[in-house]
């Protein structure tokens, strides 16, 4: 027993002989940390852990919604319909719209009022609301109850077409994904169930294939609600010559240089313009100078008096530059859409005056355009400068009026 209470006093003053220098330390440390100098500010910023950095979030333009990038599907479906893709067809009825499970079922209905919407603004094809398509029936078959309906019974479908009058049934899937979405069509026949027309869009694709075909997204693009209306306008500079009557000199003084400039705004998907043109003309007389020469005799002096004619009318000096301002309307020949691949023609009326220097004509323009491209234009005009009156001294003198001509290369803004 003495033995065992020995060992057991020597263990325990093991155990306080062990832990006694972690006190001692924590006592040292203590007392060292106050004796110690200051550490400086700077010291502390340099040992202290560097904040990690902050993740930028995604500007709002970068994320594109979902309601938008389905809308850019309805676009290019609208622009093949537009186009003439499913012509020919003389009625259609939606048979079905499938969504995939990541969109709600109600989008089904959202997404079949899209697609009528796009056929009846881009087409002339009637359109058959096929109500039976959309009902079930039950029968009891063995023993069994089958629901049926005329989207997976041929027999009803045939006899829902029958009665409703319907050639034609569309089929359409919309797919969601993460990273894009597919929207696919397909039109077939609803007695020989021949495909008639099918088609795959996909919203990675869209923009890619109408810069291929050349062609303006804006005109396919819907705008959408809250959007304000951005007008479209077409700014042209080109440099040309011209014919115009002059109100004195010779045929020479007719001859000029032209610096047009046009601005216009577009109406009605394009095909109409209205706007304001300018033209500045430079007669050539005033341009060129007389060309040096080198060697050569003198000039033979006439020993022929001069003779004056005196006139009681004033003649008028022939100007050097004058303006011409128009208000302009202006018709283009497009097709269903203005594609820059093709070349494209339009006709432009004018109305407006010339001016010069104590000289104000009336005057009418009609010329033609031919757009070359995006950028470039050349343009043929006609124009009449009506007569009108000047006055020369005191006196009024009626000026000629007569027809003139312009032809002029442009640069489209």
């Amino acid at each position: 027993m003495l033995q065992t209470s020995k060992l057991f006093f020597i263990t325990a003053l093991t155990v306080v002989t062990v832990s006694l220098p972690l006190w001692a330390q924590d006592s040292e440390d203590s007392d060292s940390s106050e004796d110690s100098e200051p550490i400086s500010s700077k010291e502390i910023q340099k040992n202290a852990p560097k904040p990690e950095p902050q993740k930028k979030e995604a500007a709002p333009r970068d994320v594109r919604r979902f309601h938008e990038v389905l809308d850019e599907l309805l676009a290019e479906f609208g622009y093949d319909v537009k186009m003439g893709q499913i012509k020919g067809l003389s009625n259609l009825a939606i048979r079905k719209v499938r969504v995939s499970q990541a969109i709600p079922k109600t989008y089904e209905d959202y997404v079949e009022n899209l697609l009528t919407e796009r056929i009846r603004d881009n087409s002339s094809i009637r359109l058959i609301t096929c109500v039976p398509c959309k009902s079930r029936s039950s029968s009891v078959v063995d023993g069994k109850l089958m629901i049926s309906s005329p989207t997976t019974n041929l027999a009803k479908l045939e006899t829902a077409a029958a009665q409703l009058g319907i050639e034609n049934f569309m089929d359409a899937v919309l797919v969601y994904h993460t990273s894009h979405m597919v929207l696919a069509i397909n039109v077939f026949n609803a007695k020989t169930k021949e495909t008639t027309w099918v088609r795959t869009y996909n919203s990675e694709t869209i923009k890619s294939r109408y810069q291929k075909l050349a062609v303006d997204y804006s005109q396919v693009e819907k705008s959408r609600p809250g959007e304000d209306y951005v007008p479209e306008y077409r700014i042209m500079i080109g440099l040309g010559g011209a014919g115009i009557p002059n109100v004195g000199g010779s045929k020479d003084d007719s001859s000029m240089l032209a610096i047009a400039m046009r601005a216009t705004e577009k109406f009605n998907n394009r095909k109409n313009e209205f706007g304001l043109g300018l033209t500045f003309f430079k007669t050539t007389n005033s341009l060129l100078n007389t060309y040096p020469t080198e060697g050569g005799s003198e000039e033979e002096t006439s020993t022929i008096p001069d003779v004056e004619e005196k006139s009681t009318t004033p003649t008028p000096k022939a100007f050097q530059h004058a303006i011409m301002l128009h208000a302009m309307y202006q018709h283009m020949f497009l097709g269903k859409l203005e594609s820059y691949n093709e070349l494209r023609h339009g006709i432009h009326f004018g109305l407006g005056a010339m001016l010069a220097t104590g000289y104000l004509a009336p005057t009418v323009r009609v010329g033609w355009d031919i757009f070359t491209g995006r950028r470039f234009t050349t343009t043929l005009e006609g124009d009449y400068v009506m007569a009108s009156r000047i006055l020369i001294n005191g006196k009024t003198v009626k000026t000629k009026g007569g027809g003139g001509g312009e032809l002029i290369f442009s640069f489209n803004y």
